[in-house]
């Protein structure tokens, strides 16, 4: 067992590293969310959790937890050194696309609603029911996930207006922190809902000014997200058995209100608060368990057969209709740790745990290293497609960038759903093309305002 201060070395070192990443999204147009969500997610699944340990009123880290830790500060290590130090060096000195307020570039209105109302289908209604079927299931995810990018282009063009309009980017900001409320009552899960209201939020923090505000709603923020998962873990038999036994939605909002008007707010000293947290969070647990597993059981390393899993994940099943290749984490969690789940629990593996099974620590540093640099690529080509007013290129970068994120999934289900995301992207930008619009801070008069809706058409020359 290794001492208090050992453990708080590695849980100081997984800070400074997060910390390094986040620093680099500082300047406008550094990237569009994507590098700071993955940070903080990783934050969510790897460090929280681990924190807990070091309370002296909570019990002591074990040995698992002890060597999880370890090797995901080896991860988000690898993640820094790629998005702060790699692709600077390999993406040189070039300028950022800052933009002032008085020139971004708004999307048409009309163009992110049609993207909202395909979302809000397909999220809600059309991808729980495909979400198994191979292929189909793939681009009804990416699909999906043109709800989260509606929302996140309404809080773009709601910060270009000033005055009364940008009330407009409020409302969006509100609408988006009630996803995890809506994924409990459609689907029974929170973690789906907070991984989306993260994703937006991120979005936002990489363009919202000032900063300190930034760090202010952060703090608020996370502590009553964490708040919300605390009374929901609570619930939660009770939410999912009327949810998933198919109730009507009276039912389920009943259910839900009882749940929220006893909302319980986070209380560190709480033990039943803190064991909640570390029940479904402590992503180092089943890191740390592999580690034990494999250093008995060398043989069973994956050594590389996941990642190849990964490479061959976007051939459709139309042209391989006996692909050995499933979305999901399947059984590689109970392969490489040796424990047994109960049928119905889905363990999803994880990117710190996929890159350790396949070539151990080495492998966790450099996987993650390559994922920095790809991530990081991704997020600043996005933002400069949406700065320069591209939208429709924009949605080419960031759709895909979207489904990398799922940092508590499996390698080959980012890369399948990042090519499915990839495939709608450019089919928006082949029939959506061109609908954006220059956006001034302030309508002057009604006709300004009605310009602002629409493109300007050329003066004629004398």
């Amino acid at each position: 067992m290794v001492s208090q201060q050992t453990y708080f070395y590695w849980l100081a070192v997984w800070v400074v590293c997060a910390g390094v990443s986040l620093w680099t999204q500082r300047r406008p147009g550094s990237g569009a969310g994507l590098t700071i969500s993955y940070v903080l997610q990783l934050w969510i699944l790897h460090w929280l959790a681990a924190a807990i340990y070091a309370f002296p009123w909570y019990q002591a880290a074990d040995i698992d937890t002890v060597l999880g830790l370890q090797q995901s500060t080896y991860a988000i290590a690898g993640f820094t050194v790629g998005v702060a130090l790699v692709l600077p060096l390999i993406l040189g000195r070039r300028k950022e696309a800052e933009s002032s307020g008085a020139d971004r570039i708004g999307v048409d209105p009309r163009l992110v609603r049609s993207w909202l109302g395909i979302g809000v289908v397909t999220y809600f209604g059309a991808e729980p029911l495909l979400h198994g079927i191979p292929t189909v299931g793939a681009i009804a995810s990416a699909t999906s996930n043109l709800l989260l990018l509606a929302l996140a282009i309404e809080c773009w063009n709601g910060l270009q207006r000033k005055g009364v309009q940008r009330h407009s980017f409020w409302r969006w900001v509100i609408l988006s922190g009630t996803l995890p409320l809506m994924t409990i009552v459609t689907k029974g899960f929170i973690g789906y809902g907070f991984a989306s209201m993260l994703t937006v939020f991120a979005f936002v923090a990489s363009f919202y000014r000032p900063r300190w505000k930034i760090a202010a709603w952060s703090v608020v923020i996370g502590y009553l997200a964490l708040s919300l998962y605390v009374t929901y873990m609570r619930d939660r038999k009770d939410i999912r058995a009327v949810v998933w036994g198919g109730e009507a939605y009276t039912s389920r909002f009943t259910t839900i209100t009882r749940t929220l008007t006893q909302f319980e707010f986070l209380d560190i000293e709480n033990p039943d608060h803190l064991s909640r947290i570390d029940e479904r969070l402590n992503q180092n647990f089943l890191v740390g368990r592999s580690v034990e597993y494999l250093a008995v059981n060398r043989e069973q390393f994956a050594k590389g057969r996941t990642i190849w899993e990964a490479v061959l994940a976007p051939i459709p099943r139309a042209f391989w209709p006996n692909k050995p290749i499933a979305a999901g984490s399947g059984d590689l969690v109970s392969e490489f740790t040796g424990m047994h789940f109960a049928k119905d629990t889905s363990v999803g593996i994880g990117h710190v745990l996929e890159w350790y099974v396949n070539f151990g620590t080495p492998g966790v540093f450099f996987g993650m290293m390559g994922l920095g640099l790809l991530i990081g690529y991704i997020d600043r080509m996005a933002a400069r497609t949406l700065y320069s007013g591209d939208a429709t290129s924009f949605v080419v970068w960031w759709l895909p960038g979207l489904s990398l994120l799922q940092v508590g999934g499996s390698l080959v289900e980012a890369v399948g759903s990042a090519s499915a995301g990839l495939l709608i992207a450019l089919f928006i930008r082949k029939f959506q093309a061109g609908r954006v619009v220059r956006q001034r801070p302030e309508p002057d008069s009604p006709r300004e305002a009605y310009a602002l809706r629409v493109p300007a058409r050329p003066k004629p020359t004398l």
